[in-house]
């Protein structure tokens, strides 16, 4: 069961726009927190606020070398998005794609300008960025997408 052209197009069209509007907020969020790197807030302190950090590392601060990350990256959405054009994607799947895309895009912004991500949304323990939660929920569509409609489409 296929669906139709124009709904492909219109959730393609939907997903980069949400993928857009996310990418310029964490962008905007991302100026905001270097501009003013003193202030922090909190919704509960000290577990759910605004707080800045640079951060060096990759997932969760891990360490790894900023030259791979700003190489690797390109490379790895490159040969993802390549991998697509041999499958079917449900509408799920292009709003997954999207949100992985543009907040690896906004992240590896960050890289090459600052050499650091910027990080400012405090979540119990962690510190971390739109973009960062960006990656998550599209990794999560995409495995949804598998798991769930693998079987319809």
């Amino acid at each position: 069961m296929k669906f139709n052209q124009h709904i492909k197009k219109f959730h393609i069209a939907g997903a980069i726009l949400l993928g857009g509007f996310f990418f310029i907020f964490d962008q905007i969020a991302k100026y905001i927190a270097r501009s003013f790197p003193e202030t922090s807030l909190y919704v509960i302190k000290p577990w759910l606020g605004w707080e800045h950090l640079e951060n060096t590392g990759i997932a969760f601060g891990i360490p790894f070398p900023q030259i791979l990350l700003i190489i690797l990256t390109p490379l790895l959405l490159f040969f993802f998005v390549s991998s697509l054009k041999k499958h079917t994607i449900h509408p799920i799947g292009f709003y997954g794609i999207a949100l992985l895309l543009f907040g690896a895009i906004s992240n590896l912004i960050d890289r090459i300008i600052f050499q650091t991500t910027t990080d400012y949304l405090r979540i119990i323990t962690s510190i971390m960025n739109i973009a960062d939660v960006m990656i998550v929920v599209g990794a999560c569509l995409l495995f949804l997408q598998e798991i769930h409609y693998k079987k319809i489409y």
